[in-house]
């Protein structure tokens, strides 16, 4: 009787403990939890890359004096990558912005010029979307791979945008209006801002100023 009386008291430190050490295993688990995906949040690493534009050369289209106007395909930028991580082209996107002119319809062809503060939007750099005899053909061997890798350069030109069907992948407003061929010209003498974006993480890569050169 002595025995039957005293055993729930003897098993309540033995129960207590039991439950304390459970309590124990579960926080651990959860701190455990917690640090493995932090550290996945962490392991996660915007692309670094040293992007220099070695040339900026244009001038507006249809519009001006003879002597400061350049076709579309002479406004041309060169982009060099130098060092850093290889850059995929479906992921990277670029932003030009400055002074200049796109066209309504086709240029040539009844087309009518809008002048002023222009947006052009690559984006993605892929060759999706953009003109087989410019875009293409200038970037031919970063397009080899799918990657803008070191010591490749990028050639943009105000022809790049797709032609006839097909639906662009170079966008290109003049004061806000979109409603345009999504082909540019930016005026001589004065200064573009370039930037190249990482679409996924939304983050700048490089940013890049220059004075825009009468093309020859």
């Amino acid at each position: 009787m002595y025995f039957l009386k005293s055993s729930p008291e003897g098993l309540s430190p033995i129960v207590g403990s039991l439950l304390l050490l459970l309590m124990v295993f579960v926080l651990a688990g959860a701190i455990a939890s917690s640090i493995n995906l932090s550290g996945s949040r962490t392991n996660f690493q915007y692309p670094m890359a040293r992007i220099t534009l070695e040339s900026c050369e244009g001038g507006l289209y249809g519009v001006g004096p003879d002597s400061e106007r350049a076709r579309l395909e002479e406004n041309q930028f060169v982009l060099m990558h130098e060092g850093g991580d290889p850059l995929p082209l479906d992921s990277v996107s670029i932003k030009i912005f400055g002074y200049g002119n796109s066209y309504q319809g086709i240029p040539g062809n009844g087309g009518s010029p809008l002048s002023g503060e222009l947006s052009v939007f690559y984006r993605d750099l892929g060759s999706g979307g953009k003109n087989s005899t410019c875009y293409v053909v200038h970037n031919s061997a970063t397009l080899e791979d799918g990657l803008w890798d070191v010591g490749e350069r990028l050639v943009l030109c105000g022809q790049d945008s797709a032609v006839a069907a097909v639906e662009s992948s170079v966008k290109v407003g003049v004061d806000g209006n979109y409603n345009t061929s999504d082909n540019y010209g930016f005026k001589a003498g004065t200064e573009i801002t370039l930037n190249v974006v990482d679409s996924k993480g939304r983050n700048v890569i490089a940013k890049r100023r220059a004075i825009v050169k009468l093309a020859d």
